[in-house]
């Protein structure tokens, strides 16, 4: 797990440094939860949902571990507003990172 220091969070964006380090479901939702208890109401990881920001976060790791995009990928932005398009690639994407359990 990393620590909540890594975040960067305002109204529209949540930045997690070094994200591609944590790896399993329940440590990311753990996280989002501690995170959402530790920030104020108005700021973007209170405004969205937690899965879906999974869902994100599970497609840059794929990809991460895929070697794409690395230096882009190894970091997440959870955005507040996303398009349709984008959230329905996320969680195709998700559907396909099986790397959940530590290496």
């Amino acid at each position: 797990m990393i620590d909540l220091i890594n975040a960067i969070v305002s109204p529209t964006n949540t930045h997690i440094l070094d994200s591609c380090s944590v790896k399993s479901k329940e440590d990311m939702r753990t996280y989002l939860r501690r995170l959402r208890e530790g920030v104020p109401e108005e700021m973007a990881v209170n405004q969205r949902d937690i899965e879906s920001q999974i869902h994100e976060w599970r497609a840059h790791n794929f990809f991460y571990k895929l070697h794409v995009f690395r230096s882009r990928t190894q970091d997440v932005d959870l955005e507040l507003k996303q398009p349709w398009y984008r959230e329905l690639f996320c969680r195709v994407v998700s559907f396909f990172y099986f790397w959940d359990q530590s290496e």
